[in-house]
This record gives structure tokens, C-alpha cells and sequence, in this order.
């Protein structure tokens, strides 16, 4: 077992190394011409060849988690789905990088923590360009999943206000002894978040905000 001072003159001798001497080493861990589809921005590419399935659950997990409402939403919904399927194979392969370049002669021999440090830091490995893939990947799904909550909060609001919009003008023609119109007063359904009109809908959401009102009314004058 190596005293503290010898570990720490293995990983300072490391820091010179330019990581496997032999050919087999290098060509071995090289990560030139990994066909891992990290980088590819191409939907034909994300699911390699035998993951199709399981991509098509992934990303379903991620439609029923969004619930897209409209095209432009579920391009988002793709991407992010996309990206975090990118993100856990390049993790994978990460994982398995180290664990292929650790077994070579030129690391077999050193100290676990300073074969470490000497993939790490050797370019030929291929660790530091998984990494960069990784944290590509990362900035894009964290950008995706801000669009996505973005976008359907604007649609919910816009929705919200059209259907508040609504039940306020049925209660005045009501009132007026008139028959709403919605046509006069709503365009298509994409300007308004979605909405579309319905008496019944609004209905019932006339007589829940008026139990509603009665049932605050009562119980505060109760408490």
C-alpha cells in the first residue's frame, strides 16, 4: 500500500503523461468516429438501432407528461424527450469509457485514483469530449423544458381569460334577456390559447363559481 507522499508523486507524474503509449492502448480508447448519436440532430438517429421501442415509450412518457396542445408544443416535447434520451447514453458511455480505458496495461498499473486522473485528463480517451457532449445536451434540455413552460403558461393564460371573458358576456346577454353570440366575440380558437366555446361548458362553470361564492359566504360567517 503507497504511503500519502507516493500517492500524490504518482498523480503529479501523471499530470506529465500523455495517457497509453501503444498503439492498442490508443486505438482502444480513441473516441474518434463513435457512432453514439449524441451530437446528431436528426430524429433518425436519437434511437440507435434495436432502441426503437423503447424510445417510442420514452418519449410517450414525455407526452403524457406535457400533454401538448398544439404543434409547436410537441416539437418541444420531442426535443426534450430527445435530449434527456442523449444525456443518459452519454452518460452510459461515459461510464463505460472509463471502465474500458482502465483496463489497459498503461493504467493497470497505477493507483486507482491516479489511472483516473490520467483518463481524464488525456485527450485520447475521449472522456473530456463525452463530457462536453453532456453538458451540451444538458444546456439544451434545461433550455427546452424553459420554452415548454413558457409557452403553456401563456396558452393556459390566454385560455383562462377567454373562458373568464366568456362567462362574464353569457351573464350580460342572459341578463339582457339576449342569446350569446360567441362568433362576435371570439376568433379562432389559436388566438385565444385554445378556447373554444361551449354553452355547457360554460354553464357549468357559471353555477361552480356561483356554489362557490355561496359556500364562502356561508362558512366565513360561520368561522
Amino acid at each position: 500500500m503507497s504511503t500519502p507522499a507516493q500517492a500524490a508523486a504518482s498523480i503529479a507524474n501523471s499530470k506529465l503523461s500523455t495517457g497509453p503509449s501503444s498503439v492498442t492502448g490508443k486505438q482502444t480508447v480513441s473516441a474518434n468516429a463513435l457512432h453514439h448519436g449524441l451530437a446528431s440532430s436528426k430524429p433518425a438517429h436519437v434511437a440507435l438501432p434495436g432502441e426503437e421501442e423503447l424510445f417510442a415509450g420514452h418519449l410517450e412518457s414525455y407526452r403524457k407528461a406535457y400533454a401538448p396542445a398544439n404543434q409547436p408544443e410537441e416539437d418541444l416535447v420531442r426535443t426534450l424527450a430527445e435530449s434527456y434520451w442523449r444525456l443518459e447514453r452519454a452518460h452510459k458511455l461515459e461510464n463505460a469509457l472509463f471502465s474500458q480505458v482502465l483496463t489497459q496495461d498503461d493504467y493497470k498499473a497505477l493507483e486507482p485514483i491516479t489511472a483516473k486522473a490520467m483518463a481524464w485528463s488525456d485527450k485520447v480517451t475521449g472522456l473530456q469530449r463525452m463530457a462536453l457532449y453532456a453538458q451540451r445536451i444538458q444546456r439544451t434540455a434545461e433550455k427546452t423544458a424553459a420554452a415548454i413552460k413558457a409557452m403553456q403558461q401563456e396558452r393556459k393564460a390566454a385560455y383562462n381569460q377567454a373562458k373568464e371573458d366568456a362567462m362574464y358576456l353569457t351573464q350580460l346577454s342572459v341578463g339582457n334577456g339576449n342569446t350569446f353570440e360567441p362568433a362576435l366575440h371570439f376568433g379562432a380558437a389559436d388566438l385565444h390559447g385554445g378556447f373554444v366555446y361551449s354553452p355547457d361548458e360554460i354553464k357549468l362553470a357559471l353555477l361552480r363559481v356561483s356554489r362557490l361564492e355561496e359556500a364562502r359566504a356561508r362558512f366565513n360567517r360561520a368561522a
